[in-house]
């Protein structure tokens, strides 16, 4: 089995019940966000990975049954190359904003992480190795 870097972890972990999330909620709940720009870069290079093992896909659309369409290995890196040039830090907030979709009107919060059958699987162990929000319970 891989070696997942704790980052990949807690996405993955993140990803168990409902199966998808947002990008912005992702960051939020896998990474206690302080608004240092390393924290994209960081995102960006755990959800390359996850991708790139098969465990996540990015979706920016739904299909006509409103279901997220999962985008193709290639399609998702290529989305996932686009988050630093659009997520920005507000501070006020003490939230990451992806700046195509500040509106109003506010839309689906697009992109979406989708775990893989695979990555399901893996998210399953992990949270029986470590348990729920291990992250948290440290604190």
């Amino acid at each position: 089995m891989s070696t997942f870097s704790e980052l990949e972890m807690r996405i993955l972990s993140e990803l168990e019940e409902a199966g998808e999330e947002d990008v912005l909620t992702l960051v939020v709940t896998a990474m206690e966000p302080i608004g240092d720009a390393n924290e994209v870069e960081q995102l960006c290079g755990a959800l390359n990975n996850l991708v790139g093992a098969d465990l996540v896909r990015m979706s920016v659309d739904r299909d006509a049954a409103r279901r997220l369409r999962a985008l193709t290995q290639d399609e998702s890196l290529a989305v996932i190359a686009e988050l630093p040039a659009n997520l920005r830090y507000n501070h006020e907030g003490r939230h990451w904003t992806d700046m195509r979709h500040a509106g109003p009107p506010y839309g689906s919060p697009f992109p979406y992480v989708l775990g893989t059958d695979s990555g399901i699987a893996r998210a399953l162990e992990i949270l029986h190795e470590r348990g729920y929000q291990w992250w948290r319970q440290a604190q």
